[in-house]
């Protein structure tokens, strides 16, 4: 074989294991008629049923292998085999269905390629029941799944008469002809979740000369390799691997499967640039037609271009995210402009080209939209991409847009884009990976404040809600409106009311302004509630019972302290939270304000107790998308005493009817700083992809220099805040020393006030907390 006979397969396969889902798709697929010169037809040309490739290692099956404990589905084989000079894999599998319910799912098989670039030849498709073999290799058979925009073509076989206990068996071998880097060989093979696995057995041919790597999930997967006279082989062998499900709550980017990743691309910026030189990226005036209506003349670059971000944005469809890109390059512009359509690879090269012809730096960006963050820790490889964004420039300041997300606002600079974690530029000169600019998506807050104005005379107690989003938020309730409408919105939250207090009616429509130019979204309504307070058992007294549930539901509490993933945060997330009730019976009081600072959020809490009204305010602002798995304990510790402190009971006399109401009670804000949302610096935290965190990092390499930077930027940050944190307490004690004599008097004489009008000072309300 010549050294020269390079290639590149880059193909993800595993088990579609989808609730019930796969025999809807065989159902669709069954009552559609395959019309000639289809690319189903295409499709089906591209598979034919041969022998086994001459290369390929046999591989038996343990049919006996029973797990402990056993499952719906048990995997006998998942073999995977590579040869990098022939370009083939060859892929063999057989797995036990052990219930009926693993027979709804599994009955079909189903296969997923690029019939453009890719051959598939199919060896057998079997059933085995007992000592008899059922042969369902009926090619004939194959009809359609609902496929992307990007080319692929699924093709299902629904197999016939499958019992319990019965063993499915296939094999087949994929060829492929690249477009993009055909000149390397790169794969990532991830195992099935969640199923027993009784044998494991991957390997890889390629010829000495290719500087091949690989990497594993652990450090104890790893190959056993074999040296021929111009080959090496590379085998995987595994037997009795234990299903483990996914963890409750576990992050996007973590995978929880035993995977493996072979490649021999050279750096991050080779990819990069072959992406480029397929794409044709420096292609200038592209987009002559891109924006059609002209921008009034007396606006500047600035203002064209958010109308071009505004006009693809809005105005063009998304056909559907790409599962995987490929030299494929994107439709020129001028025809995505005349369909008013494309892929977010079309959409996006259109925008940037737009505003390349406004005179602004732009480029395309690829990422993952699963994996995230994580593509820092795996080897370079084209097919782990399946989004693309757009990268633009305005003088220093750097930003990320999604040219397929619709309803958003904020201006040129102030869109807000989803943490993707890093990147990929497409240029020929790219530095590789690079990190998503902290505004992109670190400028989001949300703000809801509830007023009780509380009535004990069995008349119905005024609820008042004025919520403030910014961001992210301001986007959710931007689209909630215009795919809804208003009506069903006000429907749907006086239901959100009714189901925590009981019961209640709308006093007056749901008002609502929405700012895009700024990205903000402001919303107000008043309820009339009755029904919450409970009976104390001093007879005529009521108990209301104030929980935290904006907190509550956005951190969640482990179910355990035993974990093997991390355990997920909403990211980025910069939420307060106002509980105000307003009532004559409330005294003043002092409680001192709350904070829990550690490595993963922030929490405080701020209560003003002044006679009439008394307010709890809560903050929550999240510094990493995950907790580490070893330190579940920590994080529970900490989401347990907020819960604790964040509920709290009142006691309040009866006879007593609800105060005045304000004007400006369940009103709308007339602008953000109005609000009293909490006013933070965005911070750029960054999740510590080390083995604690992920358990994910390969046994080939150890934690790279930017992970240490990070952990030694964090420790700096944690040391000043508490070096403020003392200077602040010293401070605060000098002038407690000075006020604490006045401030007893003043409460001495509030006190003595309030005495005249309340029942004994044995009957005032108190303040208890309670767990919830």
């Amino acid at each position: 074989m010549k050294s020269g006979a390079f290639c590149h397969i880059a193909v993800i396969f595993e088990l579609k294991t989808t609730d019930a889902g796969s025999i809807q798709v065989g159902m669709l697929a069954d009552s559609t008629v395959t019309q000639p010169g289809t690319p189903v037809d295409a499709a089906k040309e591209r598979i034919q049923q041969g022998p086994v490739p001459d290369w390929v290692v046999p591989c038996s099956f343990p049919a006996d292998f029973t797990a402990k404990p056993p499952g719906q589905i048990t995997y006998l084989l998942w073999a995977r085999q590579l040869h990098a000079e022939k370009r083939q894999e060859y892929t063999h599998v057989a797995m036990r269905l052990e219930t009926i319910q693993a027979i709804q799912r599994q009955s079909e098989w189903r296969i997923d390629f690029d019939p453009r670039r890719q051959r598939v030849t199919v060896h057998w498709i079997r059933i085995h029941r007992g000592e008899e073999q059922f042969d369902q290799t009926r090619l004939d058979n194959l009809r359609a799944a609902p496929g992307g925009s990007d080319g692929r073509q699924t093709l299902l076989l629904l197999l016939e008469d499958v019992r319990a206990g019965d063993i499915l068996e296939w094999c087949y071998t994929v060829e492929d002809r690249p477009i993009l880097m055909a000149g390397q060989c790169a794969s990532f093979f991830a195992l099935p979740e969640g199923a027993p696995l009784g044998k494991l057995f991957v390997s890889l041919r390629f010829n000495g000369s290719r500087m091949m790597k690989w990497k594993s999930s652990a450090k104890d997967l790893a190959p056993v390799e074999a040296q021929g006279k111009s080959e090496v082989h590379w085998v995987w062998a595994r037997e009795n691997i234990p299903g483990l499900l996914r963890e409750e709550n576990t992050p996007e980017w973590h995978v929880t499967r035993p995977w493996i990743q072979v490649s021999d691309c050279p750096d991050w910026g080779t990819v990069a640039a072959e992406f480029a030189t397929a794409w044709n990226d420096s292609q200038e005036g592209a987009a002559a037609n891109a924006v059609p209506e002209e921008p009034p003349a007396q606006s500047g670059i600035l203002e064209q271009a958010e109308k071009a971000i505004h006009l693809v944005q809005d105005e063009y469809r998304c056909l559907g995210q790409d599962s995987q890109l490929d030299g494929e390059p994107p439709a020129p512009p001028e025809i995505v402009t005349r369909r008013r359509f494309g892929s977010s690879k079309d959409l996006s090269f259109l925008l940037v080209q737009s505003l390349r012809g406004l005179g602004i730096d732009a480029r395309l960006i690829l990422v993952n939209t699963t994996l995230r963050g994580s593509l820092r820790d795996l080897l370079p490889d084209p097919a782990l991409f399946d989004h693309v964004l757009v990268e633009l420039q305005v003088g220093p300041d750097r930003r990320w847009i999604d040219a397929t997300v619709k309803g958003q606002g904020g201006g040129l600079l102030n869109r807000v884009v989803r943490d993707f974690g890093v990147g990929l530029p497409v240029s020929r000169g790219s530095p590789g990976l690079v990190t998503a600019p902290a505004p992109s998506v670190a400028a989001s807050a949300y703000e809801i404040k509830e007023s009780i104005l509380l009535d004990t005379t069995g008349s119905p107690s005024l609820l008042g809600i004025v919520v403030s989003a910014r961001g992210s938020h301001a986007e959710y309730f931007r689209g909630d409106f215009e795919s809804l409408g208003a009506e069903a919105v006000s429907r749907r939250r006086l239901q959100m009311c009714i189901d925590r207090f009981g019961a209640g009616t709308r006093v007056g429509p749901l008002e609502y302004r929405d700012d895009r130019k700024a990205n903000e979204f402001f919303l107000a309504e008043i309820f009339e509630i009755k029904d919450f307070l409970q009976a104390d058992a001093k007879s005529g007294w009521f108990k209301i019972e104030l929980g935290d549930d904006v907190m509550s539901g956005l951190l969640k509490l482990p179910e355990s302290t035993s974990r093997r993933a991390p355990f997920a945060l909403p990211y980025p997330c910069d939420a307060t939270h106002t509980f105000e009730v307003y009532c004559m019976a409330l005294v003043p009081g002092v409680v001192p304000d709350r904070t829990i600072d550690n490595p993963w959020f922030q929490f405080t809490w701020t209560r003003k107790m002044m006679a009439g009204n008394w307010a709890v305010q809560s903050s929550l602002w999240t510094l990493i998308d995950a907790v580490p798995a070893g330190r579940i304990e920590e994080y529970r510790d900490s989401v347990q005493e907020i819960r604790a402190q964040s509920a709290l009971s009142l006691l309040v006399p009866a006879g007593l009817e609800r105060p005045h109401q304000r004007s400006d009670f369940g009103t709308l804000p007339p602008c953000w700083e109005s609000t009293g949302a909490a006013r933070r610096t965005p911070v750029t935290p960054a999740v510590d992809l080390t083995e604690e965190s992920t358990g994910n990092i390969a046994a080939s390499e150890a934690p790279s220099e930017e992970s240490g930077n990070v952990r030694l930027k964090r420790r700096k940050r944690h040391r000043r805040r508490r070096h403020a944190k003392k200077s602040t307490l010293i401070w605060g004690a000098c002038l407690a020393g000075v006020l604490l004599v006045l401030l007893i008097l003043f409460i001495l004489e509030l006190a003595k006030g309030a005495e005249r009008a309340l029942p004994p000072p044995a009957d005032q309300p108190s303040v208890v907390p309670t767990a919830q």
